[in-house]
């Protein structure tokens, strides 16, 4: 794997901790931004071809996206209990964005 690779799942994982952090601190709205940001960068992750890994960087790839799935899991859960606020704080967001595209000149 090439080292930009490893740099875009390291990119997810850091993502991922910046929308728990923000989760747990119920900072929704820069969770949900971050959000934004995951959305962007698991749409153009690398394919991983783990056979032309090194046993050290499948080590290192696999300890990266199990702390990534970890994370993601507690932020599931955060969010379910959550689930009433977020669906406020997208509509607004949806909103917003319709009123800034309709006053766009």
């Amino acid at each position: 794997m090439a080292a930009s690779d490893f740099e875009a799942y390291s990119a997810l994982s850091v993502c991922v901790t910046k929308m728990l952090s923000a989760a747990q601190a119920q900072d929704w709205d820069n969770m949900l931004l971050q959000a934004q940001l995951f959305a962007e960068l698991s749409a153009n992750l690398p394919m991983i071809q783990w056979g032309a890994l090194t046993g050290l960087e499948q080590q290192q790839l696999a300890e990266l996206l199990q702390k990534c799935n970890q994370d993601v899991e507690e932020l599931e859960q955060k969010a379910v209990t959550q689930r009433g606020e977020l669906a406020t704080l997208l509509q607004n967001m949806h909103n917003t964005g319709k009123l800034q595209r309709a006053y766009d000149v």
